[in-house]
């Protein structure tokens, strides 16, 4: 048995219950995901006047300035994906994140091109981006999480940091010590 053996068993133990996250988040996600964005009419046009109204007050206030319709719209967007992407990642695995990555531009670039025929939903670009940006940084939160994780593990396996013996410098995973 290899030194790296222990290593790998304990890594795919520290994903298992991202894993289990990831498909249980995915099993509830997709459906949301797929009736907000596959709604013959959009979702959040019903919601539009209302939320202008609250804009228009925040703007009177000199509060939240930055916001307005079209911007809160890009971030819903970019919202939407960063969870999508993150939970997909924990399938995976953060090895595979450009597998995620890939699979949510792909889904986002078939949902614009299912809405460019939809009547009442409009195909664009600017989606695209937005949804990409989200699930890029959904990628990198899962990736980071289970980074963070492993470490945890590690430390928690080896508080005090020893080395083992075949990570000694100068000391060979037999025991007997390398020529200098």
């Amino acid at each position: 048995m290899s030194a790296t053996r222990p290593i790998v068993r304990g890594a795919r133990r520290a994903s298992a219950p991202l894993r289990h996250i990831g498909v249980i988040g995915l099993l509830l996600a997709v459906p949301v995901i797929a009736l907000i964005t596959l709604w013959p009419t959009h979702f959040l046009l019903r919601f539009k006047p209302r939320v202008v109204r609250g804009i228009e007050w925040l703007h009177d206030r000199e509060m939240f300035e930055w916001i307005y319709w079209t911007r809160l719209e890009v971030l819903a967007n970019v919202a939407m994906f960063v969870p999508l992407a993150l939970l997909l990642t924990f399938v995976l695995g953060a090895r595979r994140w450009w597998v995620a990555l890939a699979l949510c531009l792909a889904l986002t670039v078939g949902i614009e091109a299912i809405q460019h025929f939809m009547p009442g939903r409009v195909a664009s670009l600017k989606d695209v981006v937005a949804n990409g940006t989200g699930a890029a940084i959904g990628v990198l939160l899962a990736a980071l999480t289970e980074r963070t994780l492993r470490f945890e593990r590690r430390v928690a396996a080896n508080p005090l940091g020893l080395r083992r013996r075949s990570e000694e410098p100068g000391v060979s995973s037999g025991g007997n010590p390398r020529p200098h």
